[in-house]
């Protein structure tokens, strides 16, 4: 199975003349996580502080689509997923909302929004969940549906904790769309450092029970941790510590990881070219 490296990013992958997305294109990255999109009440979709889309409406930066396309035609990214939510948002509470209000078909501002998105930047080709508060099975389940039927190729869930609700979630696409879901980005640092040595018993094992011995679920799970970042600089791992990390998880058959967070890349001074390295030798 090929390897895959992933890094998740947040201002620097928007457009501007500090924008990273030139540095990142040949960084030896295969996918690319813009971080993160926020869901306003009203339907409103922000990338971090800034407003993109309203009323269905693109008000974004017009020349990100042609960046993220451009950004496919280096030498390794094949994927570009836009991250949903984060620690203490409210995102999947409002989209919860919107759902029981105005349903998740053509008419409904969540469906016209998320259609807007993937027409102004047809790069994207799915959706990532980091869902750490609401936890609702139905919200999950039918806004994945109402992202498919728009042309979402995929959906990744981001998870630190709560493996059974998330591995339900899964159980219950694949119900209806198999194979829509394509991925867990396991957090293994933070909230979710007890996870590093715990990949194999407390997520691939009840994955695996959950879905079938045909199932790859080692596969499925890709572990991630955080690079050098804080004052200083001193907190966080070094390229040489993650690679140390995966090669030790390429002994549970995981085959894909990834970094958090290209900003404190950049903040740090760090080249990462030697974080993407650090996961794909490590399990090669």
């Amino acid at each position: 199975m090929e390897l895959t490296a992933s890094i998740y990013g947040g201002g620097p992958f928007y457009p501007s003349e500090n924008s990273a997305l030139p540095t990142i294109k040949e960084s030896g990255f295969t996918t690319v996580v813009c971080w993160a999109l926020h869901v306003r009440p009203n339907g409103d979709i922000a990338y971090n502080d800034k407003l993109i889309i309203t009323n269905g409406s693109y008000v974004g930066d017009s020349s990100w689509g042609v960046e993220l396309e451009e950004v496919k035609k280096g030498r390794s990214v094949n994927r570009i997923l836009f991250s949903i939510g984060g620690w203490e948002t409210n995102d999947f509470y409002h989209i919860m909302t919107l759902l029981n209000t105005q349903g998740d078909d053509s008419s409904s501002i969540l469906y016209r929004n998320f259609e807007t998105l993937l027409h102004e930047i047809p790069a994207i080709d799915g959706i990532d969940y980091d869902d750490e508060g609401n936890y609702n099975i139905n919200t999950i389940t039918r806004f994945s549906r109402m992202l498919a039927n728009i042309g979402y190729k995929e959906i990744t869930f981001c998870p630190y904790s709560n493996q059974q609700f998330w591995i339900n979630c899964l159980v219950s696409l694949e119900k209806t769309n198999p194979g829509l879901v394509t991925g867990f980005n396991l957090q293994c640092y933070a909230g979710g450092s007890y996870n590093i040595g715990n990949v194999k018993q407390l997520w691939i094992q009840p994955l695996q029970l959950a879905m079938g011995k045909d199932f790859d679920a080692a596969g499925f799970i890709d572990p991630g941790l955080w690079c050098k970042n804080g004052d200083g600089c001193t907190q966080g791992m070094d390229p040489k510590q993650i690679n140390s990390q995966f090669i030790k998880w390429k002994k549970d058959n995981i085959t894909g990881g990834f970094i958090w967070l290209y900003d404190d890349i950049e903040k740090c001074g760090n080249n990462p070219e030697d974080y993407a390295n650090a996961i794909l030798s490590g399990l090669s």
